[in-house]
């Protein structure tokens, strides 16, 4: 009996063992893949991102600094839903803040293709294959959490410099 229990202990420590082997492999293979898409860029194209990320942050403090107090209770209202939140805001909003908004989306829309319009056919290609990737190994709710891993990482890599 007591050796029964060993071998279960075992086999149940061999099995945690390679699964948080297997989720750190695939974390950093992602992180390899990002570093070599850096890699590849030109300057130009690392200060073309730059900027956008600059214009990106201002028009979202500008956003914000746009809101209300009764708007700004509802964005940080934890007690309702993500989507019930996003439901409550986007009613709450005036013409003009919803113009920024539009504004904003256009203006990232416009950010893409410029950054498009500067890629290599090697880059382009990288980019597929790593998307391919991306779709082979991970299902949708995987993707999503490697996705905001990846920004929380950026956004305390962003603070701290």
């Amino acid at each position: 009996m007591k050796s029964i229990k060993i071998i279960a202990l075992v086999a149940f420590g061999l099995l945690v063992g390679i699964s948080s082997a297997e989720a750190q492999q695939n974390q950093n293979r992602g992180k390899n893949m990002n570093k070599a898409a850096v890699e590849t860029m030109t300057a130009e194209q690392k200060q073309l991102i730059q900027e956008q990320r600059d214009r990106i942050k201002e028009k979202r403090e500008l956003f914000r600094a746009s809101l209300t107090e009764a708007q700004l209770a509802i964005f940080d209202n934890n007690d309702l839903t993500r989507q019930e939140r996003h439901d409550a805001l986007m009613n709450s909003l005036t013409e003009t803040q919803k113009a920024l908004m539009q504004e904003h989306r256009e203006s990232i829309q416009e950010s893409k293709q410029a950054f498009r319009n500067t890629m290599t056919s090697e880059q382009r290609q990288q980019m597929r294959s790593k998307m391919q990737m991306n779709r082979e190994t991970q299902g949708g709710t995987e993707l999503r959490e490697t996705v905001r891993e990846q920004r929380k990482q950026r956004m305390h890599n962003n603070t701290g410099n």
